[in-house]
C-alpha cells in the first residue's frame, strides 16, 4: 500500500518538475536573447566595416595590421614559439570583416557583404605573401614536411575539431556583436580560432615547395572562415537582426544555405583527415606495443610510421642494453598487431 502511494506521488510530481525545468530554460533563453536591437546596436553592427570617407582610413589600417600580424606570426611559426604566434593573433584585424560578412548576410545588404568579402580576400593574399617573403628573407629551408616546426606542422593537418572550434568561435562573435558592453571579448575569439597563422603557414610552405602542406593550411583557414560566418549569422538572426527592407528577408535563407553548403563541403575533407589521424595514432600505438613485447628494455628515440597502400613503412631509432635483437621478429610482431605488411628499418644503438 505504501509503495503504491510513493509511486503515485512520484508520478504526480513529474509533470510539475518538467514544467519547472522548462520554465527555467525559457527564462535563461529569454535573458540571453537581447530582444529587438535598438538603433545604436544596429549602427554598430552595420559599421563593423565603415563606409564613406572612413573606409579609406579603415582599409589602410587593415592592410598595415595584416602585414604586421602575418610578419609576427611567420617569425613565431619559424621559431616554433607559441607565445609569439598568440601575439600575432591579437594584432590580426581579419575578425572584423568576417563578422561584417555575417552581418551583411543577415541584413541582406549586398554592398556591405561585397566590401567585407573583398577585405577578406585582400587580407588573405597579404598574409600569404608576407609568410612567403619572411620565409625567403630568413632563408628557412625546410626540405620535407617531417622537418616542419611543431607550430607549423599542427596547422597543416586540420580536423573536425578545428571545425568545431570555428563554429563555436563564430557563435561567440555573433553573440558579442549585438552586445556592445562585452565587445572587449572579441579579440579572445580571434585568438581561439587563429585566422592569420594558417595563412602565414601557407606562404611559408609554398616558399619551401611543400604544396600539400600549403593546401592543408589553406583548408584550415577556409574551415575557420566558412564556419565563423555561418555560426555568427545564425546567432545574429537569433539576436534579432533582420534585413533592412522586407524584400530582403527571402534572400537571407538562400544566403545561409549557400554558406552552409560551403561548411558541408569543407567538412568532407576534414572527416577524411580526422579518420587518418585516428588511424595513424592507433598504428603508432600498435607499433610501440609490439616493440615493448619484442624487448621491454628498448627505448624508442624516434618512430616514423607511414602507410603505403596495404604496407606499413616503419623506421625506428632505438637504444637498449641487450644488443640488437632480431629485426625480423619485431616485423612479425608489428604485422600481427596491425594487420599490414611491414617494411621495417631499425637503427639500434647499445
Amino acid at each position: 500500500m505504501n509503495d503504491r502511494t510513493v509511486e503515485t506521488a512520484a508520478e504526480t510530481q513529474t509533470p510539475d518538475t518538467a514544467r519547472a525545468s522548462g520554465g527555467f530554460l525559457r527564462h535563461v533563453v529569454d535573458r540571453l536573447r537581447p530582444g529587438d536591437p535598438d538603433d545604436a546596436v544596429l549602427a554598430e553592427a552595420d559599421g563593423l566595416v565603415p563606409s564613406g570617407p572612413g573606409f579609406q582610413t579603415y582599409a589602410v589600417n587593415f592592410v598595415v595590421l595584416t602585414i604586421f600580424s602575418a610578419s609576427i606570426a611567420s617569425l613565431g611559426l619559424l621559431a616554433d614559439s607559441g607565445a609569439v604566434v598568440i601575439g600575432a593573433m591579437l594584432v590580426a584585424p581579419l575578425m572584423g570583416p568576417i563578422t561584417a560578412a555575417a552581418v551583411g548576410i543577415v541584413r541582406a545588404h549586398n554592398v556591405e557583404l561585397v566590401r567585407a568579402i573583398l577585405l577578406i580576400a585582400l587580407g588573405t593574399s597579404l598574409a600569404i605573401a608576407t609568410g612567403w617573403i619572411v620565409a625567403a628573407i630568413t632563408a628557412s629551408d625546410v626540405a620535407s614536411a617531417a622537418e616542419l616546426p611543431r607550430e607549423i606542422a599542427t596547422r597543416t593537418f586540420p580536423s573536425l575539431i578545428d571545425l568545431g572550434v570555428a563554429i563555436t568561435a563564430g557563435a561567440a562573435a555573433g553573440f558579442i556583436t549585438t552586445r556592445p558592453s562585452i565587445n572587449s571579448a572579441l579579440p579572445g575569439v580571434g585568438i581561439s580560432v587563429a585566422l592569420v597563422p594558417p595563412l602565414a603557414v601557407v606562404g611559408i610552405t609554398l616558399q619551401g615547395g611543400l604544396n600539400e602542406a600549403s593546401a592543408n593550411a589553406l583548408l584550415l583557414f577556409a574551415t575557420n572562415l566558412a564556419a565563423i560566418v555561418f555560426a555568427a549569422a545564425i546567432v545574429l538572426l537569433w539576436s534579432g537582426l533582420r534585413p533592412r527592407v522586407e524584400r530582403g528577408r527571402r534572400s537571407v535563407g538562400i544566403r545561409l544555405l549557400v554558406t552552409l553548403g560551403f561548411v558541408a563541403a569543407i567538412a568532407f575533407p576534414l572527416t577524411l583527415h580526422t579518420r587518418q589521424t585516428v588511424r595513424d595514432r592507433d598504428l603508432n600505438r600498435d607499433v610501440l606495443a609490439a616493440i615493448a613485447e619484442w624487448d621491454p628494455d628498448v627505448r624508442v628515440v624516434e618512430l616514423d610510421v607511414t602507410l603505403s597502400g596495404e604496407r606499413a613503412d616503419v623506421v625506428i631509432d632505438a637504444v637498449g642494453p641487450n644488443g640488437s635483437p632480431e629485426a625480423w621478429a619485431l616485423a612479425g610482431l608489428v604485422r600481427a598487431r596491425t594487420g599490414y605488411d611491414v617494411e621495417l628499418e631499425l637503427n639500434f644503438e647499445v
